[in-house]
């Protein structure tokens, strides 16, 4: 079977999608054959590039909604986004601030600018592991030891919906005089959803952020690899801005994905309304189910997107939890965490599916509980990621991926100096990163991860056992 094949035996399997992409293949979504919008830069299709035409005027109406000074529309994911946000804002070899658990496309341009990197840590929640926002105090603090930052770049919301005070770091990133870069990409639902339900967070586009990404294909209804990037002040130079897209950015922009970033914003100012209203009352009703569950919990936390719903696992593992939804009740998490499972909603998803989630959870409790099954000793311990430490590092990020290396058994790489990331993909937040020293810290959590059987990545050797190190 090959992959054509395989997606549309899958798409027809009757497997409930609590995953991304936002649209959640939702039926009343329609794209004619996908061939026959597949067009090249002729007369009268315009040129993302250089748009002056149709595209011209989508970006015109995206920056009227949005309430942007400008607003650029991406195919090359947010990826595209961070890489071009990051280098308009540095030159080589400059000092940023960064949260720890940014996305490894931050990672990306750090490497590829040879950037130094200052990191802001996240609190981690004690239950799950989650990494918790970054404070205005930390960024204050970050800047008074190092005022030679250029600019700054924070996740907000995380993978898991957790938020940042991003008007805080605005405040004290423009009182140094530098811009702060927001990696809005699992919220671009904020914008529409805020206005109709408080709830739903406010963008950073609103909280004083300068330049913000966003994902249009992870939470709203959009194909993927569609993303924005909107410059919503003067601080970062709209000339630089261009050229970096010109070089991130494919040169053969998909027509088939720009045209399904139009029919979103369409969609979404005509539907958002009354999608979000719906939305509310299925989260609403699902939350109240949650409630007399006795095994499993919903995590929440105040200021929390709601549209993330993290899934306590209980006496099950993750990967368990994540397996029985799979199997007997057709319904695909978005990942599995040692102790808990991740699922993501949007206003595509329907309310047949939201009441298939809620019984196939209480169902799942309500056996766990008849049972009598209690969370084991290690996986308690599981259940609560190592927090990401804080390494020292002996060695640029470009330095590490560009000197000599040779493979040690983990046994043997301990106080050794890191030539390879070692991150849980998703999300991909590295708790290890080239250049850095190779800690005890590091070394449980990658045994933790393997025990876990969650997907370690990073690392050239996919059993685990060996890990590069620079030879010194």
């Amino acid at each position: 079977m090959n992959l054509y094949e395989n997606l549309r035996s899958y798409s027809t399997s009757g497997i409930y999608p609590m995953h991304m992409p936002g649209h959640k293949r939702n039926p009343a979504l329609q794209m004619e054959n996908p061939y026959g919008w597949d067009v090249t830069e002729v007369e009268g299709t315009d040129n993302l590039h250089h748009p002056s035409g149709v595209i011209r005027e989508l970006l015109d109406r995206m920056k009227l909604v949005y309430g942007t000074e400008e607003s650029r529309l991406l195919v090359n994911g947010s990826t595209s986004g961070v890489l071009t946000a990051i280098s308009s804002c540095a030159r080589r070899g400059d000092t940023i601030l960064m949260d720890r658990n940014c996305h490894r496309s931050v990672y990306h341009a750090v490497y590829l600018l040879e950037l130094d990197p200052v990191y802001l840590y996240p609190e981690t929640d004690e239950t799950t592991g989650i990494a918790l926002g970054i404070r205005k105090e930390q960024a204050e603090e970050a800047l008074d030891r190092h005022p030679e930052a250029v600019c700054a770049i924070v996740t907000s919301p995380t993978y898991e919906g957790v938020l940042s005070d991003v008007e805080g770091i605005a405040a004290c990133t423009h009182e140094n005089g530098i811009p702060l870069i927001v990696d809005e990409a699992h919220g671009a639902h904020f914008p529409w959803g805020h206005r109709i339900w408080q709830d739903i967070p406010e963008s950073a586009i609103r909280q004083g952020a300068d330049l913000v990404v966003q994902s249009l294909h992870k939470t709203l209804p959009a194909l993927t690899q569609t993303a924005v990037l909107h410059r919503c002040s003067d601080r970062v130079d709209p000339e630089q801005i261009q050229r970096y897209l010109d070089i991130y950015e494919t040169s053969s922009p998909s027509y088939v994905l720009m045209a399904s970033a139009a029919q979103c914003m369409e969609w979404m100012e005509r539907e958002s309304k009354k999608g979000f209203k719906q939305f509310r009352e299925c989260w609403q009703t699902f939350c109240r189910q949650a409630k007399e569950w006795k095994c499993l919990s919903l995590w929440e936390r105040q200021g929390k997107d709601p549209t993330k719903l993290v899934i306590q696992s209980g006496p099950l593992t993750g990967r368990g939890l994540s397996a029985i939804l799979r199997e007997k009740y057709q319904i695909q998490v978005e990942m599995e965490g040692a102790g808990y499972v991740l699922a993501m909603t949007s206003i595509c998803d329907t309310e047949k599916g939201w009441q298939q989630f809620a019984a196939a959870l209480t169902e799942i409790d309500r056996s766990l509980w008849q049972s009598g099954e209690t969370m084991p000793e290690r996986q308690k311990k599981l259940s609560c990621n190592v927090p990401i430490p804080a390494g020292t590092k002996r060695k640029t990020l470009y330095e590490a991926l560009h000197c000599p290396h040779r493979s040690v058994s983990l046994a043997d790489s301990l106080g050794k100096t890191a030539a390879e990331y070692a991150f849980i993909y998703p999300p991909g937040v590295p708790f290890l990163v080239p250049g850095e020293e190779i800690t005890s810290e590091v070394l449980e959590q990658i045994c933790q991860a393997q025990e876990g059987r969650l997907n370690l990545m990073g690392l050239k050797d996919e059993t685990g056992k060996s890990i590069r190190i620079c030879d010194e």
